[in-house]
Parts: structure tokens; C-alpha cells; sequence
């Protein structure tokens, strides 16, 4: 019933929008102020309209807090905006936006005006059960990267191979190594600038938990090798984890940032930012926690770095990030003018050719084809790779709908784009997602966000404090940390990931 109201109202959409939208289609949605992207200005939309007849003008909001202001409004009936474009959706916020009616349910139109889209899911079925709402609504439409960069650590193997110094196969000799680095001079300048362990926040800390077996995620829930679910920091392994921070704190291998921003998603970009330029000039990080060297190191110097995974007996054993579809990117509101113009438009971003538009723009325009077939940017002492992505692109900054054109992009005249892609592909391997995408919905996601507000906080700075010193790492400290958790609501949590796991 409710997929054939779903039709009913959308035709009912169609038959009001059926005139042609004289000057567009309004589309909306966050971009990062890092991209500096006009999107009134970027070329991508007018060549868009030239590869679809679909105009669309686009207005960006780069101020986050103000994108979630707007997504509340719409749950009131307050848009003017016929698309979400790069919209960054939740699950939650998906499913509010349905029930008020504010998003129109994609579900029964794809596989008539969505020709590409239509094609992938029929390919690959279980990419269409992740962008379905448990009812089987869909709200959103997805990227679809099969060969995503994952975040993982690196270390700085020209310094390794400096010192004579072995890949360390144990967390022991990785902290021995960073102390090496941190003692000595090796970028060679003179300077004790060197950064052993360049990273900042317990966000970007928890990706080295695979180092002491625990594969964890966002909600610090993780997987045992038996298929299981755990709380994390119940782990006994969890406290070594954290007793290791102490010891590269007290030994000065952290920053003097590392523990300001606790919550570190947005640590990296804050963390650079005062010493960007002379960052850019020497290297001078040992360990990096990112999806590139870039984040961290000079361009000169990204392929010094190499992805450290630590042997764990062959076992899968790092994160999935993400997995293959990131949802949230698009959606139609319910006062779209025009949806199915709307839905041709975006369509064109699940093939090659307006794929590769998005992420490198026209060939002979903004890129060109080497003899060897490899392609670079055509790029002038006027106009950088970044004036390239700011002015004609819509790959950067908060992710694009679409089919990230993997083989294409591994074709770039890059060195260091392949070293870093290469990599990234050794950590795909061992690498596991935690819980399927949106393992919660309805009522148990609602309760899993509320104890993870609280539980999130509790985590992140329980390790700050025992790292950074301000509190004892002995036993009794320990167990009143874990008792604070439980009480907080982890074995609650724990329950709802559980439940939903047993049923699918």
C-alpha cells in the first residue's frame, strides 16, 4: 500500500510540474568552506545542462550548522528548493524528512527514469537494499565507490630506511620507532620539529585499535573474530590501547595538540591549519591516521609513506570505513517542479561520462591524454590542480551522488595518485565493515543515537584523560570509567546492534 501511494503522489507531483522549469531546478546543499567552490560560478552545472537539457542552479551553504537549521525547516514544510544536492543526509534525518513529507520516495521511479542507476542496482541488489528505508521507501540516492580510500595509518618508511629501521611488526617496536624519530634528526634540517606520531584527536587515535585486534566503529562497537558484537572499551585490549597513548604522551610523541579536539573528525583539518605552509616545505611527520599522506605531508614527500599494517595472523582486521555505498548525496523534495527532470539529471552522474565530468572535468578543457594512455590535469602557472577542482569540478568537499569513475581516476599521470590508490587497496583487503550500512532504523536507531550522544562523549574523553595524564591508568580508575559507561547505557546499546544483527 504504501508503495502504490508512493506512485500515486509522485504522479500527482508530475501531472503540477508538467510544464517545462523555465529558469531551473534549485538545488541546495553543504559544501566544506576548505573547497572555497562557488557552486553559481563552477562550471559543472552548465556543462551538466549541456550533457542532460536539465538546468539546474545551484546554491551551496558552506556553514554547516546552518545546512541543519535549513534540514529542520524543510521537516516544517519550509523549502524552496527542488533538490538536495551533496545533501549529507543521515539515516535519521531521512526517515524525519519522509514521515513530514518534505522528500518524495525514489523507490518506484528509479527504474523508469533512472536508466544507469537501474542498471547498478540490478547488478549489484544488495546495493539497493542499503539505500531502502526498512519500509522500502527510498529517500536519498547514493556515491557508489567500490574502491574507496581508506583511512588507515602511515609511516614514513624514507625515515625507516634512514635509520636502518624494519616496518615494526609489533605495537612495542612502533612505539621504539617513534622514538627513534623523535630523538634523532630525520628530515635533516637541524630543526627538533619532527612530529613522531602526527595525530590529533581520539577520533583519528581509535584507527590504531587493529593493532590490538579490535575492529571498531563510530558507536565503539566491535566485531570479534567469532562474528560477534562487543562494546569495545569492555575489552581488555582497549586499556593496553589507551596505556600505549599515555606512553607516547609521556614520551613525547604526540603533539601538544593531540588531545584538544576529542571529537577529531574535524581535528585534522584544525590541527594543520597554524603550520600549513611549512608543512608543505619539510616533512616532518613519523605516523600519519588519514585517507592520504596529503593531509600531513608535502606533495614531494607523500611517497615516503606506507600504509602500516600490522601482521594479525591473516585475519581481516582493519575498518571499512564506509563500504561501497554512501548514502545521503540526493534527494528530491516534494515541491520539485520537475522530478523527472530532476532524476534524468542526476542519472547522468551514475555513468562514465558525466562521472568523469564531475571528478576531471572535459578532456582538452581541463585534462588531456598522454601518449602512454595515462591523462593529466592541463594545468598552467595560472591555473593549479586546485583552481581546476574550485572552478569546473564537484568531486571535493562533501560527496557528490554518482559513480566514482574508479578505473578512469586510476588512469591519472600521478605518481603520487597511484602510490596512495595502491596502498589504499592493501588496506581494502584486510578490511571489514563492523555492521552493515544502517544495521538500525525507526524506533532502535532513534534510542541508538540518543546513548551514543552520551556514550560517544563518555569514550573520547575517558581516553583523553587517562592518556593525557590527568587521571590515574590504574585499576580502580579504569573500572570507574567502565562503570560510568554501563551506566550510561553501553550494554543497552550493545543489545540494539544485537537484536538487529539476529534478524537479518
Amino acid at each position: 500500500m504504501k508503495h502504490r501511494f508512493s506512485a500515486a503522489l509522485a504522479a500527482a507531483v508530475w501531472l503540477f510540474a508538467a510544464s517545462a522549469v523555465a529558469d531551473g531546478l534549485k538545488a541546495v546543499g553543504p559544501e566544506t568552506e576548505s573547497v572555497s567552490r562557488t557552486w553559481a560560478e563552477s562550471r559543472f552545472f552548465a556543462r551538466m545542462q549541456e550533457l542532460t537539457g536539465v538546468t539546474v542552479e545551484g546554491r551551496e551553504e558552506p556553514d554547516g550548522a546552518k545546512w541543519q537549521k535549513m534540514l529542520d525547516g524543510m521537516e516544517k514544510g519550509e523549502t524552496d528548493a527542488d533538490i538536495l544536492f551533496k545533501a549529507e543526509l543521515t539515516r535519521s534525518r531521512e526517515q524525519r524528512l519522509m514521515d513530514a513529507g518534505a522528500l518524495i520516495d525514489l523507490a518506484p521511479l528509479i527504474d523508469d527514469e533512472m536508466p544507469n542507476l537501474s542498471r547498478l542496482l540490478s547488478l549489484h541488489p544488495e546495493w539497493r537494499k542499503i539505500i531502502e528505508l526498512p519500509d522500502g521507501r527510498i529517500a536519498s540516492l547514493p556515491q557508489i565507490n567500490t574502491e574507496e580510500r581508506q583511512v588507515c595509518a602511515w609511516i614514513n618508511a624514507a625515515w625507516l630506511e634512514k635509520f636502518g629501521l624494519p616496518v615494526p611488526e609489533s605495537t612495542e617496536a612502533l612505539t621504539r620507532t617513534l622514538a627513534a624519530f623523535a630523538e634523532d634528526d630525520p628530515n635533516g634540517n637541524g630543526l627538533k620539529d619532527e612530529i613522531a606520531a602526527d595525530i590529533t584527536g581520539v577520533w583519528e587515535m581509535r584507527w590504531l585499535l587493529p593493532y590490538f585486534g579490535i575492529v571498531a566503529d563510530d558507536w565503539n562497537i566491535a566485531r570479534l573474530d567469532d562474528g560477534s558484537l562487543t562494546f569495545a572499551p569492555d575489552l581488555p585490549q582497549y586499556r593496553a590501547f589507551v596505556e600505549m597513548l599515555a606512553e607516547w604522551r609521556e614520551k613525547g610523541l604526540l603533539p601538544e595538540t593531540a588531545f584538544t579536539e576529542l571529537y577529531a573528525a574535524k581535528a585534522l583539518e584544525d590541527s594543520t591549519a597554524s603550520s600549513r605552509q611549512s608543512r608543505q616545505e619539510q616533512t616532518v611527520s613519523g605516523l600519519i591516521v588519514s585517507a592520504s599522506p596529503l593531509t600531513r605531508a608535502p606533495v614531494g614527500s607523500v611517497m615516503d609513506y606506507t600504509a602500516l599494517l600490522i601482521p594479525s595472523n591473516g585475519k581481516r582486521m582493519w575498518r571499512d570505513l564506509l563500504g561501497p555505498v554512501w548514502t545521503g548525496c540526493f534527494a528530491v523534495t516534494s515541491t520539485c517542479r520537475d522530478v523527472s527532470a530532476a532524476l534524468r539529471w542526476v542519472d547522468a552522474l551514475y555513468g562514465e561520462e558525466a562521472a568523469v565530468l564531475a571528478c576531471a572535468g572535459i578532456e582538452k578543457e581541463d585534462w588531456i591524454r598522454n601518449a602512454d594512455g595515462t591523462w593529466r590535469f592541463l594545468t598552467s602557472d595560472a591555473r593549479t590542480i586546485e583552481t581546476i577542482r574550485r572552478e569546473s569540478l564537484m568531486n571535493t568537499g562533501t560527496t557528490i551522488p554518482g559513480l566514482y569513475p574508479a578505473a578512469f581516476m586510476s588512469g591519472v599521470d600521478s605518481a603520487q595518485d597511484r602510490w596512495i590508490a595502491g596502498e589504499s587497496a592493501r588496506v581494502n583487503e584486510i578490511s571489514i565493515l563492523v555492521n552493515a550500512p544502517y544495521t538500525l532504523s525507526g524506533k532502535a536507531l532513534e534510542r541508538a543515537e540518543t546513548l551514543n550522544r552520551e556514550l560517544a562523549r563518555l569514550v573520547d574523553e575517558g581516553i583523553g584523560r587517562f592518556a593525557s595524564g590527568e587521571q590515574p591508568l590504574d585499576d580502580a580508575h579504569w573500572q570507574a570509567f567502565l562503570d560510568e559507561l554501563h551506566r550510561a547505557g553501553s550494554g543497552e546499546l550493545l543489545e540494539l546492534f544485537n537484536a538487529a544483527q539476529s534478524v537479518q
